[in-house]
């Protein structure tokens, strides 16, 4: 844990602040159109919908951030992912294409048995 941890943990936050507040905001957006309230209160709802969207974004980066064990715990991983040793681009595209290739035979074996199989049951059927 170094001092840049906890500097793009803060960010982390705020950043989290903002996706709240805006999907906050764009669901009492929805709801005062579902209930009709947008259009019959026009001159305060939108006022409304960007303080009540601060709120629940403040009040939910402060849950966040307030708790000393979860921060710790937040701390603590990005430590823990510093240590990690991450494969090469060169390694990543040679299991990436293992992966496509038993993939591929798998789709081929499982539509030649699926292929088998609805011959058997169209001549047991009939």
């Amino acid at each position: 844990m170094n001092k840049d941890d906890a500097y793009w943990l803060r960010v982390c936050y705020i950043v989290f602040g903002a996706l709240v507040a805006f999907t906050a905001w764009k669901a009492t957006g929805t709801v005062g159109v579902q209930t009709g309230w947008a259009e019959r209160f026009d001159t305060w709802y939108p006022t409304a919908a960007v303080i009540l969207s601060l709120a629940v974004a403040v009040g939910s980066t402060y849950f966040l951030f307030g708790d000393k064990e979860r921060h710790e715990y937040f701390l603590s991983s990005l430590g823990e992912l510093r240590k990690v040793s991450w494969p090469s681009v060169l390694d990543t595209r040679r299991m990436t294409t293992v992966v496509c290739i038993v993939v591929g035979i798998f789709a081929v074996i499982l539509s030649i048995f699926d292929l088998i199989w609805a011959k058997i049951f169209g001549l047991l059927l009939s």
